[in-house]
């Protein structure tokens, strides 16, 4: 199946229809054939497309549509509206009150279709996000008019200028949203580095007759969905009336609206801000999606890499088998004493020392090396192509800045002075998948033997492992 829909409409004839299309669509339909029915049908069946019909016993298909985005298992559910005429106030009520779309008799079947596939498409992805996002934040995305209600960007992008020109006119009495028009064949944007479109309204003229409206509307949008600028952004359409096949095509290219003709002006309003929420909660769990892998390989504390970042890093580095596979450098570095700067300085002090010597390390290495902390006061250095002797080199260095920069802490009467011990092991890239482990595992051991060796020369300085490992 390739999904569930559910029919609400009181007319029994209307839902056999409408389930006789969709079923051969491959999608999974129930009925119901009140109000009431639908929300414990909808809590229980948990569809993921409501198709709400106008002819209801118990309420009107606005009152159900509000209905349906106050209760917690369908507020995020796609709702489309089937109007049995064609008629703006009726679109601009059901557009109102949260359906994300309206289909008005007699149904153009194509259109239909594609409009339920790009909205279910649009649902499923957004499930994935808010399950990646975390349990906690699965509700957040509830689209409200009231979360989701800051000024955006909408950009117009007309094949003929004056076009873009002109409905920017019309929707600045509109809206409150900031509006740009621009030629559909040049850059997406006004000049390089200006943010993108939240709205990217593509505006399809009227060619030489319908096929070759037809190309120009799929050329443009192919190229408008390549470009960078539009990756993260809402792309509708507008093609000239008659042109349902077209807007049918553009939907499964990936548009997120297509609007057929033209349309009042309350309506555009409506669906362009609408996009525009869509677009700024998609955002917000794209940011905290981020904020989750940020977290997941980043320390806390010192804002270097932690060790379950590094671990991956250090096992890529013993696997690579590109031609010319250079040794690389290991370091193990451990604070010396750091237990008494704690008891005497307390340890707010002692995390201001580790995110001093974490910044004195990240910027005393190359790029392209990395730096994590992987123990409480232990950080692990790995320097891809590195020998022995640049590796000796920048270990010493590492401890000269450390010993020699004074640590001034909040309260205290002096500086707190800190420096760092570090061993070294050289490692050789090109080893076999199946050895990467003990491998790894045997790096690591020769690392922290040439720490503690370091430690009992009396700490503050170097010592490389004698023989390589890995």
């Amino acid at each position: 199946m390739s999904g569930k829909i559910m029919i609400v409409d009181a007319v029994a004839t209307n839902r056999i229809v409408l389930k006789v299309k969709l079923s051969a669509a491959h999608f999974e339909v129930s009925q119901a054939s009140s109000g009431k029915d639908a929300l414990e049908m909808a809590r229980l069946a948990r569809p993921d497309l409501i198709v709400v019909g106008a002819a209801l016993p118990d309420m009107g298909c606005i009152d159900l549509i509000a209905a349906l985005r106050t209760a917690p298992g369908t507020a995020v559910v796609p709702i489309v509206a089937l109007l049995p005429h064609d008629n703006t106030q009726g679109r601009v009520d059901a557009l109102r009150a949260g359906a994300d779309d309206v289909i008005s008799h007699p149904i153009h079947e194509r259109i239909m279709l594609a409009r339920m596939r790009g909205l279910m498409r649009q649902h499923h992805a957004l499930q994935d996000m808010r399950l990646n996002a975390g349990s906690e934040h699965t509700s957040a995305f509830g689209e409200s008019q009231v979360a989701f209600d800051r000024p955006g960007r909408i950009t117009l992008l007309g094949a003929h200028l004056a076009d873009a020109m002109a409905l920017r006119t019309r929707l600045r009495r509109a809206c409150r949203h900031q509006i740009t028009a621009l030629r559909a064949s040049g850059p997406v944007t006004q000049s390089a580095g200006d943010p993108a479109a939240d709205v990217f309204v593509l505006l399809i003229p009227n060619a030489a007759g319908i096929p070759a409206t037809n190309d120009l509307g799929h050329e443009l949008m192919a190229e408008l969905r390549a470009a960078p600028e539009a990756r993260h952004s809402r792309i509708v359409a507008r093609v000239p009336a008659g042109c349902q096949t077209l807007a049918a095509s553009l939907l499964d290219m990936g548009a997120n609206d297509v609007i057929v003709g033209d349309v009042d002006l309350d309506e555009w309003r409506l669906r362009m801000t609408r996009q525009i929420q869509r677009k700024q909660a998609i955002d917000q769990l794209r940011t905290r999606l981020h904020d989750g892998l940020r977290a997941a390989m980043i320390d806390p504390l010192t804002g270097l890499y932690n060790r379950r970042f590094a671990m991956p890093f250090l096992r890529e580095q013993i696997t690579v088998r590109a031609p010319g596979a250079k040794d690389f450098a290991v370091m193990v570095a451990d604070l010396d004493h750091f237990k008494q700067i704690n008891d005497h300085h307390g340890h707010a002090t002692g995390d201001r020392v580790l995110c001093h010597v974490a910044d004195l390390l990240g910027s005393g290495v190359r790029e392209g090396d990395l730096v994590a902390r992987i123990g409480g006061e232990e950080f692990l250095i790995i320097m891809p192509g590195a020998d022995g002797d640049e590796a000796r080199r920048t270990a010493d260095r590492l401890c000269r800045r450390i010993a020699a920069t004074a640590i001034m802490p909040k309260g205290e009467a002096g500086p707190v002075h800190v420096t760092v011990s570090i061993g070294v092991a050289m490692g050789k890239g090109g080893q076999s998948q199946d050895m990467a482990a003990s491998n790894l595992d045997a790096l690591l051991d020769q690392a922290d033997r040439a720490l503690y060796r370091a430690k009992g020369r009396g700490r503050n300085n170097v010592t490389i492992s004698a023989r390589p490992a890995a």
